[in-house]
């Protein structure tokens, strides 16, 4: 597994493994600090990785598409915000956004890619509104701890993980292994409740961390060396880092559902 697309030292190499930590410790203090912060924190992550997947599939209409999911983005977290923590209404949000994707590719031109830009359109909605469940997941009877120690985790796991790649760059499932492992422990370490839900909390932080990698490291794969596709593996380094914390932000808010013993 590539935990990152090339780059150009191993200075920079560094660099981009250590990142996740910066970004993990950001979060988690914003989650602690109480949901308005975090509730910010989530609109900047959503904003940046809206504009790096645009730039990485290169996205027809992407003007369309960038208003499209930055809308979405806000739509999602007013919802969760005003709903005190509920969901239920960003099945609507994707609907809506479906829809509109729809009239986009209607009032378009040239309607030449018209499935593409609309699967890019749903890919960017749902990556969105998926980031937004951390604010819902902080105002669960847990998620005063539960998100923390989640998005720490989410850390640790990319943070072991790129560094395996980086020490053992043949040896992908060492990669693997390391991420599963530093994920799965501090995310273990930081939580409470019985150590069986301690462990599969930590499991499960580090497994969606760790197929976020596996997907992104494939997208890098299938990237030519063009002058082209240099400027898709640029962004495609923003992606990797802000992607497994809006996939894990769904993995938190449904652990924090089935902990809630009220």
């Amino acid at each position: 597994m590539t935990l990152a697309p090339p780059v150009p030292s191993r200075l920079s190499r560094l660099g981009h493994a250590l990142a996740p930590a910066v970004l993990a410790a950001g979060l988690a203090g914003l989650a602690v600090w109480g949901r308005s912060p975090l509730l910010a924190g989530v609109a900047v992550l959503q904003l940046l990785l809206v504009l790096s997947l645009l730039a990485l599939v290169d996205a027809p209409a992407a003007v369309g598409v960038l208003v499209i999911g930055t809308t979405a983005a806000a739509a999602s977290d007013v919802v969760v915000h005003v709903d005190d923590g509920r969901v239920g209404g960003l099945a609507g949000v994707v609907a809506l956004s479906f829809v509109g994707g729809l009239l986009q590719q209607l009032a378009r031109r040239h309607r030449s890619r018209v499935t593409e830009s609309l699967s890019d359109t749903l890919v960017v909605v749902v990556l969105v509104t998926s980031a937004a469940c951390l604010t819902a997941a902080v105002q669960a009877p847990d998620g005063d701890w539960l998100v923390p120690a989640g998005l720490a985790g989410t850390g640790a796991a990319l943070v072991a993980g790129r560094l395996g790649q980086l020490v053992l760059p043949d040896r992908p499932t060492a990669a693997v292994v390391a991420a599963l492992t530093a994920g799965s422990l501090l995310t273990a370490a930081m939580a409470e409740g019985t150590t069986r839900e301690r462990w599969l909390l930590g499991l499960a932080v580090a497994a969606a961390v760790a197929l976020v990698d596996v997907v992104t490291a494939l997208a890098a794969g299938d990237l030519l060396e063009g002058p082209r596709d240099r400027r898709r593996l640029a962004s495609l380094r923003p992606v990797t880092q802000l992607m497994p914390f809006a996939v894990v932000a769904p993995v938190l808010l449904v652990a924090a559902r089935l902990l809630d013993r009220g």
